[in-house]
C-alpha cells in the first residue's frame, strides 16, 4: 500500500483527487493539507510514502516546501501535480528534489503511473509538461528571463503579483523586510524594470497571469 498525501490550498482539488487515488486499491490518502505549514504537521505524525505537492500556495510555497521537507526526510518523495506547465516551476521543483511533475489537466492513468514510478524511486514528468521543458531547453539562447529566477525570487515574485507589500511578503514568508527587499531589487535588474507594476505586466506577458490571482480563491 503506497501511503499518499495531498497538498492543495483548494479543497474542491484536494477532495477530488483524493476520490481517485482512494478508488485505487493500491493507493490510500493519509492526509490532505491547504498549505506547506500544514503538511509539515501531518508529516511529523503520520509516515508517508509519496507527498503529491501544489506549487502555488499561501505561505511558503510548493517549491519551499519540497526543499524543506527533503532537507529533514531526505528519502521522501514528492510530485509535483500543478497547473503549470512551462516557465521556471517545472525546473524549480525538479532542481529542489522533486522527482516527478504531473500536471493538473493530466488523467488519472498519468497520475497513477507517476506515483508507481516515484515510489520505485524512478522520476516521472508528464508528458505535456516533459514537452514544454524540451521547448524551453532549445529556445533561442534561453531569452525567456523568468528562467535566471530562484525559487525565492520566484515566490516574492508571485506575492508582489499578489499585491502583498514587502512588509506583508516578509510576514508570509519569515523573512526580513530587508532580505525581501533584496530579492526585489534582484528581481528588478534579472527582469529589466523599475517598479511592481511593470513587474506583474512582464509577469503576464510571459504567460504567467496566474500569479495574479488571489491565493485566497
Amino acid at each position: 500500500m503506497i501511503r499518499l498525501l495531498v497538498v492543495d490550498d483548494q479543497r474542491l482539488i484536494r477532495r477530488c483527487v483524493t476520490a481517485r487515488l482512494n478508488s485505487v486499491e493500491r493507493f490510500t490518502v493519509v492526509g490532505e493539507a491547504a498549505s506547506g505549514e500544514q503538511a509539515r504537521e501531518l508529516l511529523r505524525n503520520e509516515p508517508v510514502d509519496i507527498v503529491l505537492m501544489d506549487l502555488n500556495m499561501p505561505g511558503i510555497g510548493g517549491i519551499e516546501a519540497t526543499k524543506r521537507f527533503l532537507s529533514v526526510d531526505p528519502k521522501l518523495k514528492i510530485i509535483g501535480l500543478s497547473m503549470y506547465t512551462k516557465g521556471p516551476y517545472p525546473r524549480l521543483f525538479l532542481e529542489n528534489g522533486g522527482l516527478g511533475y504531473v500536471s493538473k489537466s493530466a488523467d488519472s492513468d498519468d497520475l497513477f503511473k507517476a506515483i508507481d514510478m516515484v515510489y520505485r524511486g524512478q522520476p516521472y514528468i508528464s508528458r505535456d509538461v516533459a514537452q514544454e521543458i524540451a521547448v524551453g531547453n532549445v529556445g533561442e539562447g534561453g531569452e525567456d528571463m523568468l528562467e535566471t529566477l530562484s525559487a525565492r525570487e520566484i515566490q516574492v515574485l508571485q506575492k508582489i503579483s499578489d499585491g502583498l507589500n514587502l512588509d506583508e511578503i516578509a510576514s508570509v514568508l519569515c523573512l526580513s523586510p530587508k532580505t525581501v527587499a533584496h530579492h526585489r531589487r534582484s528581481l528588478y535588474r534579472k527582469l529589466k524594470v523599475g517598479n511592481d507594476v511593470q513587474l506583474v505586466n512582464l509577469v503576464r506577458a510571459q504567460g504567467f497571469s496566474e500569479l495574479a490571482v488571489p491565493s485566497n480563491n
